[in-house]
């Protein structure tokens, strides 16, 4: 717990819902994403193994202040906590109304809180809550497909991220803010793995890209929303974490698709996570065969 007495160490994070206010946000959208906000954030700190009566919780409605005490390593709550978060996100939206969707924009520091009669103060508070109100964070996060966008203080950065190779420093990216009287730097990584760059369709294979998506419709498995996000499970996390989330089913099958054909053998990992699904069906041979036709036409052209 907090002292009243004495400063005491804690990691930082802070969130909050992008376009929380936005008009065609009813209040009952709102209602769910605050509901599927919180439980998100509980399940997240439960799975990554971090005691969540031992944080002090502050909620803003479409935010909030959590101070998690210095026991937890900072690693964990970067690499584990945010990425578990990330994920029951995906969860929420796969399953809610398009206005009842969760974007955030997520920030992380350290520093010394003090507690006071009627809440928290310190100096690393206020940086990190600047950095939360940004217009470049939330420029950011905009212009990312991730359900969470993830900032980290410059000292964060310098002492944790950088020696941390499991946080993937070389996907952060220096931004200067400048939000009231605090001017300064700090970084920027879009949590997951973004997907790598799609390139267009060659002209001869479109036709056979479409009787291979169509064929993968019929798979029970692939057709069902929540069978698609347990096949994204059972794939490589390189793969099934890169595959950009559509909320229609034909075009999220594509992007699965086209991920899958960036990566080596990625296209065989995915008909061995079907078949970890659907055993040896008739429909899974069947979008087998026009997986082996679509990949024959790409080799011919390329």
């Amino acid at each position: 717990m907090l002292s009243h007495e004495f400063p005491l160490p804690y990691t930082i994070l802070v969130f909050d819902v992008d376009r929380y206010g936005d008009p065609s946000r009813t209040d009952l959208h709102r209602t769910a994403v605050h509901d599927g906000l919180n439980r998100a954030v509980r399940r997240a700190f439960v799975v990554a193994g971090v005691e969540w009566d031992s944080c002090d919780w502050q909620d803003g409605g479409d935010g909030a202040l959590i101070l998690i005490p210095v026991d937890t390593p900072k690693a964990v709550v970067l690499n584990r906590v945010v990425r578990y978060l990330a994920d029951h996100i995906r969860e929420h939206n796969e399953v809610s109304a398009p206005g009842a969707g969760i974007r955030l924009r997520l920030c992380l520091h350290a520093a010394d809180v003090r507690r006071t009669e009627y809440g928290v103060v310190g100096s690393g508070i206020i940086l990190v809550s600047r950095l939360l109100d940004s217009a470049e964070l939330r420029n950011e996060c905009r212009n990312s497909p991730e359900p969470i966008t993830l900032a980290v203080t410059d000292w964060f950065f310098r002492e944790v991220v950088r020696h941390d190779p499991v946080a993937d420093p070389a996907k952060f990216r220096e931004i200067r803010f400048r939000v009231k009287e605090t001017e300064t730097a700090a970084w920027v990584k879009s949590a997951g793995h973004p997907p790598p760059p799609v390139a267009p369709p060659a002209p001869a294979s479109p036709d056979r890209l479409t009787v291979l998506v169509e064929a993968l419709m019929e798979v029970p498995s692939v057709r069902d929303d929540l069978g698609r996000q347990t096949l994204l499970e059972l794939l490589p996390r390189s793969i099934g974490g890169a595959v950009r989330y559509q909320p229609r089913t034909r075009p999220h099958v594509f992007e699965l698709v086209r991920t899958c054909r960036d990566y080596d053998d990625g296209v065989t990992a995915l008909f061995t996570a079907l078949r970890q699904l659907e055993g040896d069906s008739g429909p899974v041979r069947r979008a087998e065969a026009a997986a082996r036709e679509w990949t024959r036409a790409e080799e011919e052209i390329g």
